[in-house]
């Protein structure tokens, strides 16, 4: 099973926190085989990183990326590493027929092997759809054939047969509006071409809002979402604000740092609310009720 992330120094730390949480979940761990491509990496990460998987009886690939293609490309504020993944059929090797792309702000609680084995029925990417909440989605020609490409299962012959990455590429070239580069861009190529996933598989934060208040523009998705909130096999921590920062407010913040602490670089939960001022650490403790009910409504 491939499995491909894109990190560089900075979030290297954070993706070993979706590969052990995969590793912990997995029925077969010596099934899967990992990629990592970077921009970068320093030496002793490097090292960590592949003593991690390699005790795990996984397997890691890291490669250096030459991203000299995606200069002047728009990235915004996630940085030159979210384009990776268009580059990503230059640099796998040919027997990569299928992949299941993670993006670093995923936790994995399901067993992937469920996933690599769906039939993709002649559609080069699955994934699930994005969701928003009513402000937003009417920034979107067409919100509910958008889907969100932090987790995709890939089949990568087509992807290159069909030029994906390259028009992707060249959309972005031309786009001034793309506020999520290559999500937007892989959007636009991909418009009617994807196989829909249940919302279990990329569960997203505003499933518990949609469900809460009934989100109109989403009704139709309520029974899948709540069914996600229940079982999600594959969190998303979408938005700026990430599970190893101090004022994530994510249920599942303290599942990430659990994991984290099977990887070399364990996340201490008292240290991030220590680098909180005392009127945020109030806001936060008040808001600890929602946190936990929300936590609950999840079957282990």
């Amino acid at each position: 099973m491939n499995v491909v992330l894109c990190a560089d120094e900075g979030y290297a730390r954070f993706g070993a926190v979706v590969m052990a949480s995969a590793i912990a979940n997995a029925s077969h761990p010596e099934r899967l085989r990992f990629y990592v491509l970077t921009p970068g990496l320093e030496d002793d990460t490097a090292k960590r990183l592949r003593e991690m998987v390699s005790n795990s009886g996984a397997a890691l690939h890291i490669i250096d990326v030459d991203v000299q293609a995606l200069h002047g490309l728009p990235a915004g504020r996630f940085g030159i590493a979210s384009l990776l993944p268009l580059l990503m059929h230059r640099y796998l090797p040919e027997d990569c027929e299928r992949i299941i792309y993670l993006d670093c702000d995923v936790l994995v609680l399901g067993d992937l092997e469920s996933l690599w084995e769906l039939p993709l029925e002649g559609h080069v990417v699955a994934a699930a759809m994005d969701l928003c909440n009513p402000s937003s989605k009417h920034t979107r020609r067409d919100p509910d054939n958008y889907f969100n490409s932090g987790m995709m299962l890939v089949d990568l012959q087509a992807w290159r047969r069909e030029s994906v990455a390259e028009r992707a590429l060249e959309y972005l070239q031309v786009s001034e509006a793309a506020r999520y580069p290559d999500q937007d861009a892989l959007n636009e190529v991909l418009e009617g071409k994807w196989y829909r996933l249940e919302p279990e598989w990329n569960f997203q934060p505003t499933a518990y809002s949609a469900v809460e208040k009934r989100y109109a523009h989403l009704t139709e998705y309520l029974p899948a979402l709540k069914a996600a909130i229940r079982y999600p096999r594959i969190v998303h921590f979408i938005g700026a604000v990430k599970p190893w920062h101090a004022r994530c407010v994510h249920p599942f913040q303290d599942d990430f740092i659990v994991y984290s602490t099977l990887t070399p670089w364990p996340i201490e939960k008292s240290a991030l609310r220590s680098t909180l001022p005392w009127g945020r650490r109030i806001r936060m403790l008040l808001k600890q009720p929602k946190i936990r009910r929300r936590r609950r409504l999840a079957r282990s």
